[in-house]
Parts: structure tokens; sequence; C-alpha cells
């Protein structure tokens, strides 16, 4: 697992260029999600983990009223943050479809997302705080520039800013998992925040 994320950002990287660039966008940029989704989110953890660990790291957890005031915030400024920069300024002008897309995507990208970012390492390597959140929330952040060498960022700052913001996130996850021992609560957090996000925007003429 410490080599992973390398290997990752190289095959990635690579897939999302080969991919798009075969079978067009949007087809080829989610053949390539999918590709990540199911192969290092979902197949390479279960491998490293087993399933019943898997199963575990979502389902225990003490409730949400339990948590420390700051493992609180750092879960709730994902969900605010998107709700105010990019849910309610493209509302008006976003359909019901792409709402619903978004929260389906959403809820795949978080629960996939926060088994291999930071289920696995908060796992392995529990007394490590470099291993367990440094190297995992840095390597997300930068993770996001294989998608973004395709879709680029509509946000300021373009992709840097958006890699940067990425690792915030991870470090805030990665908070909340060496806190309770479980990915409960930031794949929550995660799906939430993704789906306000309105990812399925760039699928728009698909879904319209």
């Amino acid at each position: 697992m410490l080599a992973a994320p390398p290997v990752l950002l190289v095959t990635m990287y690579a897939a999302f260029r080969h991919f798009t660039a075969t079978l067009g966008f949007p087809l080829g940029y989610l053949a390539a999600f999918f590709l990540y989704w199911t192969c290092w989110c979902l197949a390479l953890p279960i491998a490293v983990l087993g399933p019943r660990r898997v199963v575990a790291l979502f389902v225990t957890g003490p409730p949400f009223a339990r948590l420390e005031t700051t493992t609180q915030l750092l879960l709730w400024w994902p969900v605010a943050f998107p709700f105010v920069f990019a849910f309610l300024p493209r509302l008006a002008d976003t359909n019901a479809r792409v709402i619903v897309a978004s929260v389906l995507l959403g809820a795949v990208i978080g629960l996939t997302e926060e088994l291999l970012w930071r289920g696995v390492y908060v796992t392995l390597f529990a007394d490590n705080l470099w291993l367990n959140s440094v190297y995992p929330s840095v390597a997300f952040g930068v993770w996001h520039l294989c998608p973004l060498s395709v879709l680029p960022s509509r946000y300021p700052g373009g992709a840097a800013a958006f890699a940067v913001y990425s690792i915030a996130l991870g470090f805030s996850y990665a908070h909340s998992a060496r806190r309770t021992d479980s990915i409960r609560w930031c794949t929550i957090s995660h799906s939430i925040h993704d789906a306000l996000g309105l990812g399925a925007s760039a699928y728009a003429g698909w879904l319209t």
C-alpha cells in the first residue's frame, strides 16, 4: 500500500488520457473512473483487508452526536462549502436528472474513495500519523490531477487549487477516521460533498 499511490497516479493519468482519446468524452472519462472505482478503490482494499474488515469500517463507530466538536466541524465544512459555492449558485440552471445523477455519483465516489484513501491506511498504519493521514491525504489530492487532465476545473485557481482543496478534504476525513476507527461519517460527508458539487453536470448532455 505504500507503493500504491504513485502507481495509481501514473496508471490513472494514462487511463484518463487514453480512454478519452479513444472513446471520446464523456464515455472515455467514465470508463477511466470505472476502472479507478472497481480496481483501485474496491478490489485492492478488499484484497488487502478482507471483506469482513471492509464491512466493519463502514458499520462501526460512535453516533455522530457523540463525536468531539473538532471532528464534527471537520465533517461539516465539506458539506457547507459546496452547498454555498456550488449547489446554490447553479441550482436554478440544473434539472432534476442532473441532481439525482449527482446524488448517485456522490454516493459511489464517497463509498469507494473513503475505503481506499482513509479505510486502508488508517487500518494498516494506525499508529503512524504520516502514513495514515499525511501520505494518503496528499496522494488523494494529487490523484485529482488525473481526471482534471481531461476535464479542467471550472473553479478559480484551476487544477492546482483543486488539488490543494482535495488535500484539505483528505486531512479532514483522515482525522474523522482516526478518531472513530471507522469511515462511516467521513463517507457520508464525502458523499454529500460530491453530490452538492453537482458532478453529474459534466454529463448534462446525456441526462437531458
